[in-house]
């Protein structure tokens, strides 16, 4: 499932950077949220992003006719909050690469390999809290 996403942010990126279609005012955004993207402390904000993906996961079932809403919110705050995830912001990252503003070796290794640590460790954190949670909750009062 990665490495579709990553394949397809690949060629979205390709478009945008190489491309003739989208106006220079777009493209110059996108460069700009690559650039802001690449900002120190991309490891810990993804670690927020990852747990932020995490907790979709676990809202979902009580969410019943609201689950849209709560992917949007979610989301939406990771983009607010300035976080990292490895898909959506490698999209505009690899669109700076594909113009030659930066190597790829600074994109993989300034954006993609922290915010992919980052995100798996905050879904990791997530995941491991509400289990311990529940095994807690439900152990004996006597133990």
């Amino acid at each position: 499932m990665l490495g579709a996403n990553v394949l397809g942010g690949l060629a979205i990126a390709a478009f945008v950077a190489l491309g003739t279609l989208l106006p220079p005012a777009s493209i110059e955004a996108m460069h700009r949220i690559g650039e802001e993207a690449l900002a120190p402390g991309v490891f810990v904000r993804a670690i927020f992003a990852g747990w932020l993906i995490a907790l979709i996961v676990w809202l979902l079932p009580f969410a019943e006719s609201g689950r849209l809403w709560v992917v949007f919110v979610v989301t939406y705050s990771i983009g607010l909050g300035h976080m990292s995830h490895v898909v959506a912001g490698s999209i505009q990252v690899f669109a700076i690469a594909f113009s030659g503003d930066i190597s790829w070796w600074t994109a993989i290794s300034r954006f993609f390999v922290p915010a992919l640590l980052g995100n798996i460790l905050g879904g990791l954190i997530l995941v491991a809290a509400i289990n311990h949670a529940q095994v807690t909750a439900g152990g004996e009062d006597g133990a």
